[in-house]
Formats: structure tokens, C-alpha cells, sequence
């Protein structure tokens, strides 16, 4: 993946990790896929690009992680 388009990436994840219907953190696949109801935009990205880049963020200390339920769940630290 190009820096440009990880950027992007990184960008939207935070993006939509701050938006007020994630206040609780988002899964994976809440990430890529936006139910009708929602206000918030989709991240940009394969899913592989979007782990990328989820790792990169939290190694820089700006997502945290939940693991204490079936599925990992993905908030702003």
C-alpha cells in the first residue's frame, strides 16, 4: 500500500473511531461496512490494509484495543 493511501486509511479509521456513534468502539467489520442508519462514512480499504493500519495506530498509541469479548473491539485511546 502507497504512504498516501495508508494515510487515508489511518485518517479514516480515526475518523470514524472519534464519530459519536463509535463512543463505545467499533469492531472490524463495523469499520469497513456502514449500516443505513448510521451518519458515519466507511473506511476506505481492504480489510488487510485496514489491519495495517489499525496496528500502526496503536503502536503509536492512538487506538486501543478491548479483547475481553468474542470479537476485538477498536476505540481512540
Amino acid at each position: 500500500m502507497s504512504d498516501e493511501n495508508k494515510q487515508i486509511t489511518k485518517s479514516d479509521i480515526l475518523s470514524a473511531l472519534s464519530h459519536a456513534e463509535a463512543s463505545d468502539g467499533l469492531y472490524l467489520e463495523n469499520l469497513q461496512v456502514v449500516h443505513e442508519e448510521e451518519e458515519r462514512n466507511p473506511v476506505r480499504g481492504t480489510q488487510l490494509e485496514i489491519l495495517d493500519a489499525l496496528k500502526e495506530l496503536i503502536a503509536e498509541g492512538k487506538v486501543k484495543t478491548d479483547e475481553s469479548g468474542e470479537k476485538v473491539i477498536f476505540s481512540l485511546a
